[in-house]
């Protein structure tokens, strides 16, 4: 009497525990973050042979083999690494990967070996280190460079950011340039309306009770310091101060083709508090019969005169006002600040009628000196810096790692993986770029558990084991039947 039957049944039980004890774990981290499920591949245990398969002959046909099979084994418990839904938390430093990719974390000297996690909820320390607060480890990545630039290449190193870093002033006039598509050469942009029908009661009452629009925009100096300026536009008509004949003529536009002009304006820049200009500081705006801009003069309607495409703004295109002191303080005891010129683009300006859209100041370049306030993280893993003076800087990348062969990742717990020499190396690079996902900010990777599913598993688990246990007892009642032959 055989006794197969009764440890074939206990590698039954054996083996679908294990399923239940991992089926458990997925349903126990169901709210756990980034956390991938696992499941159990049954394999066949060996087999004793009976007796061996022959070969046909001539008179009989061939005879097949015969196993015995010995029982089932856990064959492998893979981990499944299907996306996990993303739960938006609001805080800019919770990170999840939209696709294939692992966050990378070590020590924050970069001397331990690093660990792997899809659980992106980072924050900063006291000193600025971007870091995983379960574990102390710091997040990887890219630093930038003094002026902003990051390779995304490289060894990854901790990212730290400089809380209460400053951004340096800069006068209005020496930041970075703006203007239309290929003409980036100005400091301050305006935009908006100057209203034709002003223009037109001027010109039919010879300029008598002509209304003057005036806007005010705020300008700064290289210290940072406000300037109010006013800037005035006045229908430019006959009988009207610094009219120069009368409309329409034609005036060259930026491309150097003559256009019949329609409307001129003068605009006049003051400024309140005693900063001076050298003279003038003012010029001409001309529009066509659509209301459409032609060109900028500093007088009269010369030919070629005005500004050409791409070219540096100067007062004589009446594009150009030149600083002579920024003044600050009280008119007593003032301040002098050393100036510099300002390119002005009035090509965004429209000279329609209706007043629903006044003239204003879209954009100019100069900011006052600001403290780092809050970060943002783009799908590429950039983290930029907002100031409080509106001014954006590049701090840095987070770096992410991907594997040849993810099933070959050790679990260390804690929602971390490490390499293994299954896994192969770790390939490391940037978010939303060839295989690597994209860097969600302001969210969590969710748990990719269904709890439907580890039910169902569970129920067949369950019923899987109490079969095995029954063909345990109902060895041993084959068992109790022979020793019962023996009264």
């Amino acid at each position: 009497m055989s006794f197969d039957s009764l440890f074939i049944g206990v590698t039954g039980l054996e083996s679908y525990q294990t399923q239940i004890d991992v089926i458990s774990n997925n349903i126990a981290n169901v709210g756990t973050t980034g956390y991938k499920s696992q499941r159990v591949n049954f394999q066949d245990l060996l087999y004793q042979t009976q007796s061996f398969p022959s070969a046909p002959t001539q008179t009989r046909g061939g005879v097949n083999g015969q196993d015995i099979g010995l029982g089932v084994k856990v064959g492998t418990i893979d981990t499944q690494f299907q996306q996990g839904g993303l739960n938006t938390t609001g805080v800019n430093t919770d990170l999840a990967i939209n696709g294939d990719g692992f966050f990378v974390l070590r020590d924050k000297t970069g001397t331990g070996i690093p660990t792997y996690t899809r659980n992106g909820a980072f924050s900063l320390n006291q000193d600025g280190l971007l870091y995983d607060p379960s574990s102390g480890l710091a997040v990887q990545g890219f630093p930038a460079s003094a002026n902003g630039t990051v390779t995304g290449t490289g060894v990854p190193q901790s990212l730290q950011i400089p809380l209460g870093l400053k951004s340096a002033a800069v006068g209005t006039g020496f930041g970075t340039k703006s203007g239309p598509t290929g003409d980036k050469q100005f400091d301050v942009s305006f935009g908006g309306n100057l209203d034709q029908t002003q223009y037109i009661i001027a010109a039919s009452n010879a300029g008598v009770g002509a209304v003057t629009t005036t806007i005010s925009t705020t300008l700064y100096d290289s210290l940072g310091n406000a300037h109010l300026v006013n800037v005035a536009f006045t229908p430019a008509v006959t009988g009207t101060p610094g009219a120069h004949q009368n409309l329409p003529a034609n005036v060259t536009n930026t491309a150097g083709v003559a256009v019949s002009a329609a409307t001129e304006w003068q605009y006049q820049i003051t400024s309140a508090d005693g900063t001076t200009y050298t003279a003038p500081a003012n010029g001409y705006v001309f529009f066509d019969t659509n209301g459409q801009f032609i060109n900028t003069s500093g007088s009269g309607f010369a030919a070629g005169a005005g500004h050409r495409s791409n070219a540096v703004p100067t007062t004589a295109d009446g594009n150009q006002i030149q600083v002579t002191t920024w003044q600050t303080g009280n008119f007593a005891t003032p301040v002098n600040v050393p100036g510099g010129p300002i390119g002005m683009d009035f090509s965004l300006l429209t000279s329609l009628s209706g007043s629903s859209n006044p003239p204003n100041v879209l954009s100019q370049n100069g900011y006052p000196q600001g403290t780092l306030s809050n970060i943002n993280v783009g799908q590429d893993g950039t983290i930029s810096g907002a100031f409080t003076n509106g001014q954006t800087q590049t701090l840095g990348r987070v770096a992410l790692a991907t594997f040849q062969n993810e099933q070959g990742l050790h679990r260390l717990g804690s929602s971390q993986f490490s390499a293994t020499a299954n896994s192969g190396l770790a390939q490391v690079g940037t978010g939303a770029n060839g295989r690597f996902g994209a860097i969600i900010s302001g969210s969590l990777e969710q748990s990719n558990v269904s709890i439907a599913d580890e039910f169902t598993k569970m129920i067949l688990a369950q019923r899987s084991f109490e079969a095995n246990s029954r063909s345990i007892t109902t060895a041993d009642s084959d068992l109790q039947t022979v020793i019962a032959l023996k009264r």
